[in-house]
């Protein structure tokens, strides 16, 4: 039987038991890499890297600084990198070519890249100069604890997040749409002004509050901005595991996981008319609502929670580690 690599990260996917159990992670027990300093966990990567097949990086700044200390000490890297998220081309910008270039050297060092998205395949390949068989899509999951039909709903339109929204065709939207809408941002994101007397905006909600917001919506929307990554899906797999029907921008991320008219509805990006029109809809056939949000939860307890997620990912992992000796670069 063959042997399954054995791999080091700097992950903390503590909702998997399948993924804990396969791996070994650099973050302890109260540490996660979100309060753990960039060089810190690079630096711990690099120290235990020979024990290990493989070596799993999450976030652009970790996967960064690992990578180029395996270069600086040209030894292999053996890495594979994970939510690499490319920022728009800003080709005269001395900082974005550099960045650029030391990312460039840290995954063609690699042995691949893992995306959150199947359309970020062919950007990142080209923005990296990787062939397409050096990444694999791995489907993302739902985060919330205990999936089910959240019954509740006060007629209400709810919008949260902060990457990529695009709340300016939302409150052209709402002017159209006969329901409060609720958006949650940041507290120093920016909201267009001369909002609408439907809108409210609360910002920086604790996560507590932001899931009761779910549970009472009537529609959730997620309005996004065209980009080369993908973002949103946290939010879209919260709605969707608590049974909600989800209206979303079609683009990068969404169109993984949203089936229009079955699982939920896809508009095209700017157009708020369509976005107005699709939410109206939904709030005046409540049947068909219902409808499309028991199928999103019937998709996320089948598909998209944590466990399929790490199946996937080490299904991944071990590919990408055994790839044709052709394709590997360690210089």
């Amino acid at each position: 039987m063959a042997r399954h690599p054995s791999i080091l990260t700097n992950m903390a996917f503590r909702q998997s038991r399948v993924w804990s159990e396969a791996v070994t992670s650099i973050c302890r027990e109260a540490e996660s890499p979100d309060n753990l300093c960039p060089l810190r966990q690079a630096v711990r990567l690099f120290r235990r890297r020979s024990h290990y097949d493989v070596v799993v990086t999450m976030g652009p700044r970790p996967s960064l600084a690992y990578g180029l200390l395996c270069a600086l000490f040209r030894v292999p890297s053996r890495q594979i990198l994970t939510e690499v998220f490319l920022d728009s081309p800003r080709p005269g910008s001395p900082a974005w070519r550099l960045k650029t270039a030391w990312l460039r050297l840290a995954a063609r060092r690699s042995y691949g890249v893992l995306t959150n998205s199947s359309g970020e395949v062919r950007l990142i390949a080209d923005r990296l100069g990787l062939p397409d068989s050096r990444l694999r899509f791995v489907p993302m999951y739902s985060t919330i604890p205990d999936p089910g039909m959240r019954e509740t709903n006060d007629g209400s339109v709810v919008s949260i997040g902060r990457t990529l929204r695009d709340l300016d065709t939302l409150a052209r939207a709402a002017r159209d749409i006969q329901a409060p809408i609720r958006i949650v941002a940041g507290g120093h994101d920016r909201v267009p002004d001369d909002l609408p007397e439907n809108i409210r905006v609360l910002r920086d909600l604790p996560l507590d509050s932001t899931y009761e917001l779910l549970a009472k919506a009537a529609v959730v929307v997620l309005p996004l901005l065209p980009a080369e990554r993908s973002t949103g899906q946290v939010v879209m797999f919260e709605a969707m595991a608590m049974g909600k029907p989800v209206v979303a921008t079609r683009c990068i991320g969404t169109t993984d996981y949203i089936r229009h008219s079955e699982n939920g509805w896809l508009v095209n990006p700017g157009d708020a008319l369509g976005l107005a029109q699709a939410v109206n809809h939904l709030l005046r056939a409540p049947g068909e609502a219902r409808r499309l949000g028991k199928q999103a939860l019937q998709d996320c307890l089948s598909q998209w929670m944590p466990d399929h997620h790490a199946s996937h990912k080490l299904q991944a992992v071990e590919d990408l580690s055994r790839p044709p000796l052709e394709d590997r670069s360690t210089s």
